[in-house]
């Protein structure tokens, strides 16, 4: 027995119905949802004044104190570099090109064998630069040596970020 002699007839396709398409397409929507674009001359009567784009300062009080806030990103950066946390952990805490010499230095260590450590922050000292800005000094405790750092933090998106860091 053969499968042509059981399959059904074939029938010709039956062609699909065209589609309308308006001229443009603006036809349908005057808008444009991807490309906003000014208003051009002549204009201007059509679009009401609109009050301009002022972007709000970042609230400094709704921040955590900046001398608690150093002193644990330098002890979580201490323990990176001594390989007992990952480095992608300080990735939205630091600036790229911060974090890019951290953890290519807490690569470097990553390759000798350690025992976690306990790192202590033993005192922190700060002082504002500006409203937005803040330095300082922290000295802390790695388990085998005391290390002093210094860090600078400044507001980024309503949060602080370091942008440098020094560890002695």
């Amino acid at each position: 027995m053969s499968l042509l002699a059981t399959a059904e007839p074939i029938t010709d396709a039956v062609p699909a119905q065209p589609q309308v398409r308006p001229a443009s397409l603006h036809e349908l929507r005057p808008w444009d949802r991807i490309a906003f674009r000014a208003p051009r001359k002549g204009e201007d009567d059509l679009v009401p004044d609109a009050p301009p784009l002022v972007w709000p300062r970042p609230l400094v009080q709704d921040l955590p104190d900046p001398a608690t806030w150093s002193g644990t990103l330098v002890r979580t950066c201490v323990e990176v570099l001594l390989g007992a946390r990952p480095s992608a952990q300080l990735a939205r805490w630091l600036t790229a090109d911060l974090y890019e010499m951290l953890s290519r230095r807490a690569g470097v260590g990553s390759a000798m064998p350690t025992t976690a450590r306990r790192v202590r922050v033993v005192r922190v000292h700060t002082h504002a630069v500006s409203e937005t800005c803040h330095e300082a000094s922290v000295v802390i405790h790695d388990g085998h040596r005391v290390r002093a750092a210094a860090i600078r933090i400044e507001i980024h998106r309503g949060r602080w970020r370091a942008t440098a860091l020094e560890i002695g």
